[in-house]
């Protein structure tokens, strides 16, 4: 393929790369309703959806009804009807396993189970029998009353120092998940109990009811309009758990090992404790994949879907093997500016990437910017935000994206469920059209090309490091991880480590840094909040280059790569030849939240261009300023006046709960070249000089160049919805110091 026919696929992506977004339906249902809003997703480039069954839904639609049913086969097929994808979501609500309860209502015995742990304070002879010991101390109420202790009954004695015994004892473990009608959360008295996800038996009750449920009723659309099936971060104690519950099931016991190591899953038992702590740990995962992520792929494979979702953690890249679409999520922003590359959750986007590549997957995805409001205002998340979780997830190999979440509903509180909506009852909905195609354009990059890292970072199944990744990431040295049980998957071929498509001619293996490590791209001078995804794709070279910081990336940028290059901007579509200058670097300007694709054709010729004279800008408040502000649903009207720096109050002042848009109007006087930096604004803007849009920006630097000897400007900005969500009374407007620049060449 030539830059001309990618340019083309670039900026025109198909649906398949849609962002497919949750889905909640949440309160009474309507054909009328889901046709409408599946129509609205459309216009707005959003050809894909997952049915997410959530908190508030009426008991008149019961989960997995026929009522319900109904519901799900007319929204499949007004999908079709479109073309649109469909993820099938199997839970009512989260986590995933129970069937809403059903599998436990089925069968009592299949409720989760766990292991718990009670301290008795006696005298324990060497020689005494145990048992007896054990069941006198019962019997005296030290421990809860039970049937019959017997070691092989799920009752494990063990005595500690002479003086303590320890009593370990197999049960349910009272969990429950949160349901979607009424009385069905946390706490509340209706909540669906869980099901024992390691026992088999319950698993398959748990595919007989929900998956088969689905292909009874939609049997002639899996495999075309239905694509999926998601299952949800599996809790096997589930939520709300007796206290000091540990993950078990009846018999786990031979699995794990002796009872004699049970104490050290609660307490430190010297220098063995973690190794027995991490044996326990993957005795756990592994049942979990033999009993639950292993026979969900397979019933999905054998139906012609995928199996997607992800575990409770941000590092089990070991149980994502099964997955065939495997995904993670980033939620309650665990990550987030200024804490991307450190902190165990930071491995959360290589997580899915690294396993998808390594097991020839062909895509991978992450549930995103669920609950990622900064410092804790959900409904405060804004395009800033999110264009950073994109660009963090993009880089990493991310590229199937599932938005947290659009509500079919935020009546009557539902607003308040896990928000902010990112879709259509969120003030961004308008012009939702380019975030889509952002999405869409860098989710066609990462697919189907093949990542050039050629340093693996060596991780166990249940543990990805991250400390040593943190100077890999800032000097822009590319790296996927590889878990040490891939190995026997791996090939030696002239001296690098095959596995897929990848080569790898450098491992690193704990927090030492070897020598000399390859370099993707090198950047002068050196810019930490750099990041660089090397792929290729139909023999082209793509450097995808993301600013993660809150300043300008500038510098000269060398690729090793040589042949005809040009710069795509996958946000606004722009496509620019790139030249290289005098001393063969590309010269890169990026300022905050932005990011630039440098594609190139080694087949091409490089082309070079002479280093344009330095421009330097004379900046000017605007002091005193008079402006009026217009609130676009109602028409009042504000007077407001900037101070000598040009900064202006928010309008929360006046209009503390309203999030909206207003127009602020000023006038300037004439200049020949120019421009505008507003400051800082909250949080989209768009720019009319003497009536004509000169532009439009959702993040900082908020800069726009003006036209000739223009004069009259309108503003007009949109705060976030936390001041109508959350009666927060945040800042909000264009609050500066707005200045004037002028150009100087010299």
């Amino acid at each position: 393929m030539n830059i001309a026919q990618a340019r083309q696929e670039f900026l025109h992506p198909g649906d398949e790369y849609t962002p497919i977004p949750f889905w909640f339906w949440n309160d009474e249902l309507t054909e009328e309703e889901l046709s409408r809003q599946i129509r609205d997703f459309y216009a707005k480039g959003v050809a894909g959806f997952v049915i997410h069954p959530r908190k508030g839904l009426p008991k008149t639609i019961p989960y997995l009804s026929d009522t319900y049913m109904h519901f799900v086969r007319h929204a499949v097929e007004e999908a079709a009807a479109l073309g649109m994808r469909v993820v099938l979501y199997d839970e009512a609500m989260y986590p995933s396993g129970s069937a809403h309860g059903m599998v436990v209502k089925e069968n009592p015995d299949w409720a989760s189970r766990c292991l718990t742990m009670e301290v008795c304070t006696v005298e324990v002879p060497e020689s005494s029998d145990l048992v007896a010991v054990c069941a006198a101390r019962v019997s005296e109420g030290c421990a809860e009353a039970v049937e019959a202790v017997q070691p092989d009954h799920g009752m494990y004695p063990v005595p500690q120092d002479g003086r303590v015994l320890l009593v370990f004892r197999e049960g349910f473990s009272g969990g429950t998940i949160r349901g979607v009608h009424e009385d069905e959360d946390d706490g509340e008295p209706h909540a669906p109990a869980s099901a024992d996800l390691l026992n088999p038996e319950a698993v398959q009750a748990f595919i007989r009811l929900t998956h088969e449920r689905y292909l009874e009723a939609l049997r002639d659309y899996f495999g075309k309009t239905v694509i999926a099936m998601f299952t949800d971060e599996p809790d096997i104690v589930g939520r709300n758990a007796r206290p000091g519950a540990m993950a078990w099931t009846t018999g786990f016991l031979s699995t794990f090992g002796d009872a004699k190591e049970l104490p050290a899953l609660w307490l430190n038992v010297g220098a063995e404790t973690e190794t027995i702590r991490r044996r326990y740990r993957r005795a756990v995962n592994r049942r979990m994949s033999e009993t639950y992520y292993g026979p969900l792929a397979d019933w999905c494979g054998k139906h012609g879907i995928a199996l997607t979702g992800h575990p409770a953690k941000s590092w089990d890249i070991g149980l994502l093997k099964p997955f065939q679409l495997p995904g993670q999520d980033v939620v309650w922003r665990y990550v987030g500016p200024g804490k991307g590359v450190t902190g165990d959750d930071s491995v959360i986007g290589k997580c899915s990437a690294d396993a998808a590549r390594h097991s020839l997957r062909r895509r991978n995805a992450n549930e995103c910017f669920g609950c990622c409001g900064p410092d804790g205002v959900q409904w405060a998340f804004a395009v800033d935000d999110m264009k950073w979780y994109m660009d963090y997830l993009f880089v990493r190999g991310v590229n199937l994206l599932y938005p947290h979440a659009f509500f079919y509903s935020i009546r009557d509180g539902r607003g308040g469920e896990r928000p902010p909506d990112v879709g259509p009852n969120n003030l961004w909905w308008p012009v939702y059209g380019e975030i889509a195609q952002y999405m869409r354009r860098l989710s066609w990059l990462m697919t189907d090309s093949v990542n050039q890292a050629r340093v693996a970072v060596l991780c166990e199944e249940d543990r990805m490091p991250w400390r040593c990744c943190v100077p890999l990431y800032e000097r822009q040295i590319e790296f996927n991880y590889l878990e040490l049980s891939r190995m026997p998957e791996c090939a030696l071929e002239d001296g690098a480590l095959c596995i897929g498509q990848q080569r790898y001619t450098h491992v690193v293996a704990g927090d030492a840094l070897p020598d000399n490590l390859p370099r993707d791209a090198v950047i002068t001078p050196a810019a930490p909040d750099l990041r660089v995804s090397h792929v290729v794709k139909e023999g082209l070279h793509y450097y995808l280059l993301v600013n993660e910081g809150e300043g300008h990336v500038e510098g000269r940028l060398h690729i090793p790569v040589n042949g005809a290059a040009e710069w795509w901007n996958a946000w606004t579509g722009e496509t620019i030849p790139a030249a290289l200058n005098e001393q063969g670097a590309y010269t890169l300007t990026l300022p905050r939240r932005e990011s630039i694709i440098l594609c190139i054709d080694p087949v091409g010729t490089a082309q070079t261009a002479e280093v344009p004279a330095m421009v330097c800008q004379v900046s000017q408040p605007l002091s005193g300023q008079e402006w009026k502000l217009t609130r676009q649903d109602d028409g009042a009207v504000l007077m407001l006046a900037a101070d000598e720096n040009g900064v202006l109050p928010g309008w929360e002042g006046c209009w503390p709960d309203y999030s909206g848009w207003v127009t602020y109007e000023t006038e300037l006087s004439p200049q020949d070249r120019s421009a505008i930096d507003l400051g800082d604004v909250r949080a989209m803007v768009r720019v009319m000089a003497d009536g004509v849009e000169i532009g439009h920006k959702y993040w900082s630097p908020y800069v726009f160049a003006l036209p000739a000897g223009a004069v009259r400007l309108d503003i007009e900005v949109c705060n976030t919805m936390a001041n109508r969500m959350e009666e927060k009374a945040l800042p909000s407007g264009l609050l500066g110091p707005v200045r004037r620049l002028t150009e100087v060449q010299e």
